[in-house]
Formats: structure tokens, sequence, C-alpha cells
């Protein structure tokens, strides 16, 4: 299934519209995102409801333009979103640098109940952002750039996340709320999620829900070495 790389389809013509609806939900969460730093209310709520709005812009367009393509997207990141939660708790119980208990609400194994849409919406964007840079600049130097993109964009969130009341980090090298091995970690994620999503142009649902499984194991591996690499080895 994975033995050949699927070759770009730069003639979709639903490239352009589409890659306007993923970019308008990275600026929604920029800016929701930001403006909920106002709200001293905000907690697990605001969190899940920032994620519903996304989903439904994302569904929207599927159903309106019966687009597969990103309906596959979304599959694969919801795959994404539920194997991640094994990399959540390695980061809660056996880092013990990661508090979801400020957030409150229910929780889902070690994590928020809404971090497998947060994570699904995280594969969707930088999955097609980074396929699309694939395309344009080759593959080494737009899987680069997708991942210069995740170790600046994704760690706005997690610095946000402190003040709005959905997460904190603590007993690690950080640089404000951040820690060194977020940064780095998030690197590795987009850069994986990027080099997946080159499967999603041919492939059927069965491809979008392994490559999304393949997708929360890479999570995993990257927070895992990233951590070592800053931190050293967990005690």
């Amino acid at each position: 299934m994975f033995a050949s790389e699927a070759p770009p389809a730069l003639t979709d013509p639903l490239d352009g519209t589409r890659l306007r609806v993923v970019l308008a939900t990275v600026a929604i969460n920029i800016t929701g995102v930001g403006l909920l730093t106002l709200a001293p209310w905000s907690d697990w709520r605001t969190g899940m409801i920032l994620n519903l709005i996304d989903n439904a812009m994302l569904l929207g367009f599927v159903l309106a333009k019966r687009d597969l393509l990103l309906a596959r997207f979304m599959v694969f990141g919801l795959a994404v979103g539920i194997v991640e939660l094994a990399a959540d708790a390695w980061l809660v119980d056996v880092t013990r640098t990661l508090d979801y208990s400020v957030g409150g609400g229910p929780m889902l194994w070690r994590s928020p109940l809404w971090m497998p849409l947060a994570w699904e919406i995280v594969a969707v964007q930088f999955g097609y952002i980074g396929l699309r840079l694939v395309e344009r600049l080759g593959t080494v130097r737009g899987l680069i750039v997708t991942g210069v993109l995740g170790a600046i964009n994704i760690p706005y969130y997690e610095e946000m996340a402190r003040l709005i009341h959905w997460w904190r980090y603590a007993g690690c090298r950080m640089i404000s709320g951040t820690p060194y091995y977020i940064i780095v970690g998030e690197f590795g994620i987009a850069v994986a999620l990027a080099w997946l999503a080159r499967f999603l142009r041919s492939g059927g649902w069965g491809v979008s829900v392994a490559t999304g499984i393949f997708g929360g194991v890479a999570i995993g591996v990257c927070y895992v070495l990233a951590f070592v690499i800053t931190d050293g080895w967990p005690r």
C-alpha cells in the first residue's frame, strides 16, 4: 500500500478553494485563541467549540463540493487524533510535564474529550498545506518548509493554552510556557503529516485510516525523541 509514492494531482479543480478553506481554519484558530486570552472564563468548552467550528467548515465544504479528498483528510485526521491519545498519556504519566487539569471537563484516557478533534484539525491543516508545498517545491524543500511552519505555528497554541486554561507544562526546559521538546517535536510531526498526506490523493478510505494510524504513532515517536534530545530520558 505504501510501496510507491502517489503522483501529484496538480489539475484538481478544487485545490485552490480547498486550500483557502483550510487556511481559513488556520486563521480562525489563531485569531480565536488570541481572543480567548481575554476571556478569564475560558476552559475545556472553548476548546471544544473552536474545534466544532473548524469541523463544521470542513464538513460543509465536503458536502457542498462533494470533495472526497478533503473527506479522506478528515478521516485521516480523526485516526491521527485517536492514536495520539497514547502520546498524550506518555507526556502526562511518564514525563509528568503535561497537565490538563486546569481545563476541567470530561476526559478521554489522559486527554480532554475534545483532543482527538484538535489533532484532527492539525492533521488536516498540516497534511494538506504540506501536500501542496511538496507538490510545488519538491519533496525535500516542501517538507522542510512544512516542518518550520509546524515548529512556529503549533507552539503558538501551546503558549496560549496556558493563558486560556486548556493545559500547562512544568518540570522541563521551556521558553516562556512552551517546552523545548514541543518545538522540536512539532517540526517532526508536521513533516510526518505532510509526508503521509501524499498517499491520500489517490488512496481510498482504508488508506486514510492506515495513514492516520501511522500519523498518530509518528506523533508519539517525535515527542519521545524530542524529549530525549532536549531533557534526557524521563525519570
